[in-house]
């Protein structure tokens, strides 16, 4: 009976008078007003009890805190106590109760848990840190480093990168991403590397997607070039003038809004259509800055990220213990900014991590790496140094404890990973069941443990949970209640649609 896709009318024939009904344990349940929000944790499954049905399961002996792991009922029994309920109307709520794992039937669940969080077995993303140095001095880069080297990237190292991991990663479907520092810097690598990548990739069976982050001062110099090479662009830009030039500056101290700005319509009036990118170190900045890029830069799309604890950010920012909280309440403004968006336009607004949380209360599918458990690090994503070092990740590029070999190792890389015993840790580390404040978590199938990065730069260890752990428990506990409220919100998964396996999802009817 367990499975996806379970219609009504298969679970009603395999029901019987002296079938077992018993609540599942360890549910989370938070009331609010005359409802309550019942979370199940292990397989990501929610609902939203009225007052009628939430008082009716506490008659019922099902359903309520505090209830016992061996507390059962004979669904007979249950019958005979409806209270006012016919069979078929309880039979449809105990049908809805199951597929969200929530009861089980003579034992049996819906979902296998261990059957729902697989782990992507080799890294499809391959970041290629081609410049470790940069045109700016932004005060929170990661990149933290004081050398006057270039540290760009030879040519040659970008190229065999490129052709080990087309030849010895399996997989079709590949992306290369030119990352720094400052990838501009480095055009040679970009050029070559590019014509290269695209010359080897047919004969290799593989489909190859390029694409560049960048500060955006120079495209005004290479986005014909950029067009001509067909690379996706990124643009980092934190919003109006006035927020984006207290931290993106020049080595002067020099705001860089209006050069950012001037390559930006450069690349726009070239085609290229770049993605923009904001990093948020002030939470009460979230609406300002959206509402910005809608109406100022008349995108509907882009990225907000809350500044994090790593490279300049540690020395120039202060990192009060209770941020999280303050970070989660203002992001959720982002919800109402979109509604009150649609409500005048008739569009959504597409904003990457709103798009991506409500996909993930929608489905099982975890489509974004770094919300996986364990996360992508070193199964899902590579990062390589601009010597030809490897990494787990490209956060974690530089960071010697987590180097995994060279470009120049003549084990094939599907065989480094393997026998890494680096990655292997990782990998074990950051599920959330080994991770001590994740395993307990209501949210642990929603967000994973987060981070591996994050983890390392704030506790000095990859055992920790995400140090902005609150700031997911609330944002996804908000969301419920939201999408509980208003369905149309289900319109807010944007890109992530494509993802979703069961188009039947229990998210479009999340009020029982």
């Amino acid at each position: 009976m367990s499975g996806s896709m379970l219609e009504f009318s298969e679970f009603k024939k395999a029901l019987s008078p002296e079938s077992i009904i018993t609540s599942v344990p360890g549910l989370y349940f938070s009331p609010r007003g005359d409802r309550c929000l019942v979370v199940e944790p292990e397989t990501a499954s929610w609902c939203i009890l009225t007052k009628e049905t939430k008082e009716y399961l506490a008659k019922q002996g099902l359903l309520r805190p505090g209830l016992e792991e061996r507390t059962w009922r004979r669904l007979n029994d249950l019958y005979l106590s409806s209270g006012g309920w016919n069979e078929d109307r309880f039979d449809r709520l105990l049908y809805s109760l199951f597929v969200r794992n929530m009861v089980t039937v003579n034992g049996q669940t819906y979902y296998q848990p261990s059957n729902l969080w697989t782990v992507q077995k080799y890294p499809h993303y391959f970041n290629i840190h081609i410049a470790e140095s940069c045109n700016l001095a932004c005060r929170y880069c990661r990149c933290d480093h004081q050398s006057p080297d270039p540290m760009l990237m030879p040519v040659e190292t970008c190229k065999k990168i490129i052709r080990r991991v087309m030849e010895e990663i399996p997989g079709e479907k590949i992306i290369i991403g030119f990352h720094g520092g400052e990838p501009l810097l480095n055009i040679d690598c970009i050029i070559e590397g590019t014509k290269y990548a695209r010359e080897i990739a047919p004969s290799l069976g593989k489909k190859v997607t390029l694409s560049l982050q960048t500060n955006g001062v120079l495209l005004t110099k290479y986005s014909e070039l950029l067009k001509e090479l067909k690379i996706e662009v990124g643009v980092s830009l934190d919003g109006p003038e006035a927020i984006h030039n207290r931290q993106r500056i020049f080595a002067s101290g020099r705001g860089s809004f209006k050069e950012v700005i001037e390559g930006l319509r450069k690349a726009r009036k070239t085609g290229l259509n770049p993605g923009l990118l904001a990093v948020v170190s002030d939470p009460e900045n979230y609406t300002e800055v959206a509402r910005f890029m809608v109406e100022n830069l008349d995108s509907r799309s882009f990225r907000l990220n809350y500044l994090c604890y790593e490279g300049r950010a540690k020395k120039q920012f202060d990192f009060e213990v209770d941020r999280a909280a303050a970070f989660a309440d203002n992001w959720l403004k982002l919800v109402d900014l979109a509604v009150d968006y649609q409500k005048k336009t008739g569009k959504w607004l597409s904003i990457d991590d709103l798009n991506l949380f409500i996909a993930h209360l929608a489905d099982k599918s975890r489509p974004h790496m770094c919300y996986r458990s364990p996360c992508g690090a070193g199964n899902s994503i590579l990062g390589f140094g601009h010597d030809g070092r490897i990494y787990p990740c490209e956060e974690l590029v530089g960071k010697e404890s987590f180097c995994l070999g060279t470009i120049d190792d003549h084990r094939p890389l599907d065989r480094l990973l393997a026998e890494s015993e680096i990655n292997q840790r990782i990998q074990e580390e950051r599920k959330v069941e080994n991770v001590n404040k994740c395993r307990t978590c209501p949210w642990r199938r929603f967000h994973g443990s987060g981070c591996l990065n994050k983890s390392y730069e704030f506790f000095g260890d990859t055992g920790f949970e995400d140090p902005m752990c609150y700031f997911y428990r609330r944002i996804f506990e908000e969301l419920m209640w939201k999408v509980a409220e208003n369905p149309e919100l289900k319109n807010l998964i944007g890109y992530y649609k494509k993802y979703l396996k069961d188009e039947k999802s229990s998210f479009f009817d999340n009020l029982i």
